[in-house]
């Protein structure tokens, strides 16, 4: 973690919402419980985000990685279907 310059932190993500694009993202149920869990926390460094970032994805087992790659072939399908319209 010696690599990161200890300042804080500013998490950002692209404007672009999943519902605007093509194509749903293959990552869709990897990040909303964490951006949900990291609402409103306070983060002083990258380290302090890397490590509660890291301890979350430990934690999951692995029937919640399973479950959610097989759960893509329907919204893709589903987006397909849509012509790239929203999908939930």
């Amino acid at each position: 973690m010696a690599a990161f310059e200890e300042k804080k932190v500013l998490l950002h993500q692209d404007n672009a919402p999943c519902h605007k694009s093509i194509w749903p993202p293959s990552d869709y149920f990897l990040f909303s419980e964490l951006k949900r869990m990291l609402g409103g926390k306070k983060c002083s460094s990258n380290a302090e985000v890397i490590a509660i970032t890291v301890a979350y994805f430990e934690a999951k087992d692995k029937s919640y990685y399973k479950n959610g790659i097989e759960k893509l072939e329907g919204r893709y399908n589903q987006c397909i279907t849509l012509e790239g319209n929203y999908v939930e």
